[in-house]
Formats: structure tokens, sequence, C-alpha cells
């Protein structure tokens, strides 16, 4: 009787074990070590590539960055100003194809302005040397905010009211840090890397550009994305002279 009341009990804590084992029993991290780690770990990426929402200039905004993180080369592609674009940046030279949706909204309707859109509209366009820099600090600035422990959100990422959940993302195990007010989260890699994978609600300006990315996620980092000039590309002088 004794051993058979031992069987039981033993096959009983088999039985939870197991059952602890398939929901996922690992213990999670604390927000703060976890969120600090994926802070060291995108301090370290050569290169990027990113899906973002949010705001450019105030106007809603959809786009793709992928690319070296110190910004050459890079693309950039997607929806703003009311319009779509696409941007590459190799050897600090840079070009834009655009519709002219975004080019009427970028320049203004002026007559020069819309003479300009109409010769641009849906062409590559090679673009002054000068003007590359506020596209290619995107991903730097991103990284430097994701750094910063005085950013708003890193702040709620990092307080010991935060809490911590198992959750996939995009098909991938990982952790949700949440803030005390449920506004920020992000979601990081459970390898002890704790990549970054997506954050939600953020609280900065991605670029210095104006663009505000407050939804992002991080498709794939320290690639070769093969990114080359566009081939046929005008000179703005060149469109204008016909």
């Amino acid at each position: 009787m004794k051993l058979r009341s031992t069987a039981a009990a033993v096959a009983i804590a088999a039985t939870a074990t197991m059952g602890l084992a398939a929901c996922g029993g690992e213990e999670a991290p604390k927000a703060k070590d976890a969120w600090n780690a994926s802070q060291e770990s995108a301090g370290k990426y050569k290169s990027m590539e990113v899906k973002a929402s949010g705001k450019s200039n105030g106007k809603p905004a959809s786009f793709t960055i992928k690319g070296d993180v110190d910004g050459d080369p890079q693309t950039l592609s997607g929806e703003m100003e009311g319009g779509k674009m696409e941007a590459v940046i190799v050897g600090s030279k840079s070009y834009i194809k655009a519709d002219s949706a975004y080019w009427k909204s970028a320049m203004g309707n002026s007559g020069a302005s819309s003479a300009m859109t109409s010769m641009m509209a849906d062409k590559w366009v090679e673009s002054p040397e000068s003007n590359s820099g506020d596209t290619s600090d995107t991903l730097k600035d991103l990284v430097k905010e994701l750094k910063d422990d005085n950013n708003e959100s890193n702040k709620k990422l990092l307080s010991d009211k935060a809490t911590v959940t198992e959750e996939k993302v995009d098909g991938k195990d990982a952790w949700k840090i949440e803030s005390e007010d449920k506004k920020v989260k992000a979601w990081v890699s459970k390898e002890d890397s704790r990549d970054v994978l997506k954050v939600e609600g953020w609280e900065a300006k991605g670029s210095s550009n104006g663009e505000e990315m407050t939804t992002v996620n991080f498709v794939s980092h320290d690639k070769d994305y093969g990114i080359k000039a566009p081939s046929g590309a005008k000179k703005m002088t060149d469109l204008i002279k016909g």
C-alpha cells in the first residue's frame, strides 16, 4: 500500500513537472537586466534592417531602413510626406525616387516647385552630397536613443515596476517587457544576447530629419544587404536642363 502511494505521488509530481515545462516554465529575467542586455547588444550592431511606423514632420509614415548603422551604404523606402519614396546612399552620394505626391508635399505648391515635381516624379535623382546626412543618421540616432538611459521610454523599461512575460513576436521566442503604465513595450530575444526584436510606444525622434518611430520591428542585423547605387539616376541640374 505504501509503495503504491509513493508511486502515485511520483507520477503526480512528474505530470506536474511536465506541465510546467510545456507551459514554458523558464524563469523570467528582471526587466532592467533584460533591457540593459538589449541596449548593450544594439550598441554593437554594424548593420541593421528595421521596419518602422510613426510620423514624419507630423504626418503618418511607415518605412523600412537597412544598411550600415554609420549610414553608408543604406536604403530607406516607404510612405511619408503623403507619398511614396525610396532613397539610397552609396559612396557619400544619395539618390531618391519618389512619386509626385511626395515631392509636392516636400517642396510646396509654388509654380517653380510644381515644375520641379513634374520633372522629378518617379525618377531616380542624384541629390547634392550635402543632403545625405539627415537620412543616413536615422539608424545611428535610433541606436543612440536605445542606449540612452535618460530617454523616457528607457526609464520606463528599466524601472523595477516594469513587467516581463514570455511572448512570441514574429515567430521568435521572446521576453516582453512592459512599462508600468502599459504605454511602452519591448520584445527581446530569449538568447543571452537579448537582441531587440520590437518596440512599441517609443517616445523619441528616430532621426535628425523629423521622423518619429513609435513602433519599430528589428528585422535583422550584422548582414551585408548588397546595397548598390541605382542605375540611370539623373542629376538635378540635368533634369532642369532637360
